[in-house]
């Protein structure tokens, strides 16, 4: 197995929160989630620096949708290799 990148680089604009449709939930939801989900996220967290985008206030409201939350306005963010 390899990650391909090219299979979610479509040019196709869609919405990743689950208003009109889900068309991305790489791990799952519920019971039958990825249990790979957490290591993913480990990695995600140990190996890069994330900032806001300047000027850009972090707002941590989130609004309810069918069976999930999802941040209530879009976080932009700058995600950069950890240097050691």
């Amino acid at each position: 197995m390899e990650f391909r990148l090219e299979r979610f680089l479509t040019g196709e604009v869609f919405d990743i929160n689950g208003s009109r449709e889900i068309k991305m939930m790489p791990f799952g939801a519920g019971r039958r989630m990825c249990p790979g989900f957490g290591l993913a996220m480990l990695h995600l967290v140990w190996k890069a620096e994330k900032r806001a985008v300047d000027g850009d206030d972090i707002d941590l409201s989130d609004k309810d949708l069918e069976f999930m939350s999802v941040m209530k306005n879009p976080l932009q963010a700058l995600i950069s290799p950890r240097l050691k």
